[in-house]
């Protein structure tokens, strides 16, 4: 389940003002993808989003609060996607079970470190389709190298997802599930990293590199479950 934030921001109780506020955040996320966190400028926001200078300096005081307050935001739009793999992962995990009561250890690993590798590769792929949203991704965690209000922001996201992979491997029988959420996390991260900037996915070359890193998680279990 995802962490709540928190909008650090003034919030309007009327439909117009918080529709207002909506599309100053939304204008804040187009000028992330185009220019950076250093495009985000009061005045800039406030001619993307087509209104008054003083709305964004009313709702948003603090530059360091439009950009929390954007994150949240963004979190918030794509929430569903993170119901979506979690669905996944619990259909993965009852597959496994199934599998179980016919086969044995070793075709039991065999199993998972396929179908484990296939279910990686397609959310690679499915989370750089949206080729926008990994952008802002990349551009709110190197912020929050700089900024502590947004680390915190973003440290409670990460761990969200790391605690989902964590609870996968704990589910297999994994006893080191926590290190193995990590390794998996590390390479989902650098390899949208890597096929973002390139924009051209080799699905052979993505599937060998995921392989390798499952085949080795999967052999250190013992007796998956």
């Amino acid at each position: 389940m995802l962490v709540p934030l928190t909008y650090v921001g003034r919030q309007s109780s009327r439909s117009d003002g918080q529709a207002r506020r909506i599309a100053i955040l939304e204008a804040t996320l187009r000028l992330i993808v185009r220019e950076g966190i250093r495009g985000v400028r009061h005045r800039a926001v406030a001619s993307e989003a087509n209104v008054p200078l003083s709305s964004t300096t009313y709702y948003f005081d603090d530059i360091k609060d439009l950009i929390s307050d954007s994150l949240t935001y963004f979190a918030e739009k794509t929430l569903w996607m993170n119901k979506v793999l979690e669905h996944k992962s619990y259909a993965l995990v009852e597959s496994v079970r199934l599998e179980q009561q016919t086969a044995d250890e070793s075709q039991m690993k065999a199993f998972i470190i396929d179908n484990l590798s296939q279910f990686i590769c397609e959310h690679i792929k499915e989370q750089l389709a949206h080729r926008d949203d990994r952008i802002l991704e990349v551009a709110f965690h190197e912020e929050a190298l700089r900024n502590p209000q947004l680390a915190a922001a973003i440290t409670a996201l990460d761990k969200t997802f790391l605690d989902s992979i964590k609870h996968f491997f704990a589910d297999m029988g994994s006893s080191s599930a926590n290190a193995d959420a990590h390794q998996v996390l590390a390479i989902i991260k650098l390899l949208e990293y890597q096929y973002l900037i390139r924009t051209d996915i080799d699905d052979h070359a993505l599937l060998d590199i995921v392989s390798s890193t499952v085949n080795h998680i999967v052999m250190a279990i013992k007796n998956p479950s």
